[in-house]
């Protein structure tokens, strides 16, 4: 089964309020966070934003009992608001209480379609239901209407659908991977996965033309000609290949003399060499 994400990476969409990050920043222990956001909490003790705060940073001590009634304050000065309505879920989940933190989240979401976080929090509770088809479904519709998701959440919906393996999963994959890169920018990890996934159905051009643009990214590298070479080798283009360790070859050979000493660059070295021949070979 696919490593759910942390609860961590469901919080961080909530810590909104632009001017309370300085103050907070500026105690990273949290007992010294807790009291400056209980002096705030004095002067305007029924601020929502201050008191989801609270929940937040009680959840991250494991303080939940204590998280609870601060929730439960925040729910009758801001009822209905959707992200304190989803951090309640929250709460709920992490009080073991699964099928509650369900409940609560599909209602959320059902009247929410646009609330990335709020589906992306379902799949997670969907996940430990033990629901994988509608924890697919759950974060597919969040990076559907999420204009920067978080590359993990790509490459977890990736991993789910190459899991499934219905017919068609492995192109939707690829295609949630574009989606992502078209999103984020280039990012070595999803073009790696996709090559991995784009490998075992033939599409070799679409993999070079990855390895180009990290190429173009990243510049070039001895790492990226011998991933170019496993393409073309895959694909039977063995000149091509040869010709892509040569590139290796010469870009290792710059160098400097210090670590080309290196017994590990001398191995590695001479397995380039060894393969550039096997390919010249075929």
């Amino acid at each position: 089964m696919a490593a759910v994400l942390p609860f961590s990476s469901f919080m961080k969409p909530l810590l909104f309020l632009s001017f309370l990050i300085l103050p907070l920043v500026a105690h990273p222990d949290p007992k010294h966070t807790l009291e400056h956001l209980e002096e705030h909490l004095k002067e305007t003790p029924d601020n929502p934003q201050l008191l989801a705060q609270k929940v937040e940073l009680l959840m991250d001590t494991e303080h939940l009992d204590l998280a609870r009634p601060v929730c439960d304050r925040l729910l009758q000065v801001a009822p209905g608001k959707r992200e304190f309505l989803l951090l309640e879920a929250q709460v709920t989940l992490e009080e073991r209480d699964t099928a509650s933190a369900l409940t609560k989240t599909r209602a959320v979401t059902a009247t929410n379609p646009d609330f990335a976080a709020g589906w992306k929090f379902l799949s997670r509770v969907e996940e430990e239901s033990g629901n994988r088809e509608a924890a697919i479904a759950a974060l597919l519709h969040s990076l559907s209407v999420n204009s920067k998701p978080a590359p993990s959440d790509v490459l977890t919906c990736a991993a789910w659908l190459r899991e499934r393996a219905k017919p068609g999963d492995i192109e939707t994959a690829i295609s949630e991977i574009d989606k992502g890169l078209a999103k984020l920018g280039v990012l070595s990890g999803l073009h790696y996965q996709a090559i991995e996934l784009e490998l075992p159905l033939g599409h070799y051009d679409s993999s070079l033309r990855r390895i180009d643009a990290l190429t173009a990214r990243f510049r070039p590298s001895a790492d990226l000609s011998m991933r170019r070479a496993e393409i073309l080798e895959k694909a039977g283009r063995f000149p091509e290949a040869a010709a892509a360790c040569d590139s290796a070859l010469a870009l290792m050979d710059t160098l400097p003399a210090s670590r080309k000493k290196a017994e590990a660059f001398q191995k590695r070295f001479a397995e380039i060499e060894l393969r550039k021949q096997a390919n010249l070979d075929k």
